[in-house]
């Protein structure tokens, strides 16, 4: 099928097929160049139709390791942002709370200045509830 590409191997496979290989020269070396042989063609033929071919080992955990590291370093850089992002909604939170708690104070203020001015008109000082309906006059 000429519209079909193979999908790439993850690292982590590539890897344990390359340490497989290891393993397989280390204890049968005949069986192992047979192996190899084959992996050679194949990856010759992959490299000749423009696909990258990872197969040493130490390049393909080299790489493993620092695709950990980037991806540490971005959880680190997510939840410093997720920090930064909550104390600034906690600061913005609590000014709102001290400017409405000044607001109603300042209400309250007000209020008792109006009082106090309103009770300071002269002639009116011991003025009482109700003191210009009672009496029986008519």
């Amino acid at each position: 099928m000429l519209g079909e590409k193979k999908r790439k191997l993850s690292k982590h496979k590539e890897l344990e097929r390359a340490k497989k290989l290891e393993e397989v020269k280390k204890n049968d070396p005949e069986k192992a160049e047979v192996f190899a042989k084959k992996q050679s063609w194949k990856a010759a033929m992959d490299r000749a139709s423009g696909v990258k071919v990872q197969d040493d080992p130490k390049l393909l955990q080299k790489s493993i390791n620092k695709e950990k590291k980037k991806q540490q370093k971005n959880s680190e850089k997510w939840n410093d942002r997720i920090q930064t992002r909550d104390q600034l909604k906690a600061e913005k939170q609590k000014k709102r709370s001290e400017n409405i708690a000044a607001r109603i104070h300042e209400k309250k203020m007000r209020k008792i200045a109006k009082r106090e001015k309103k009770l300071m008109r002269l002639g009116f000082e011991g003025r009482k509830e109700g003191f210009m309906n009672e009496g029986g006059a008519t």
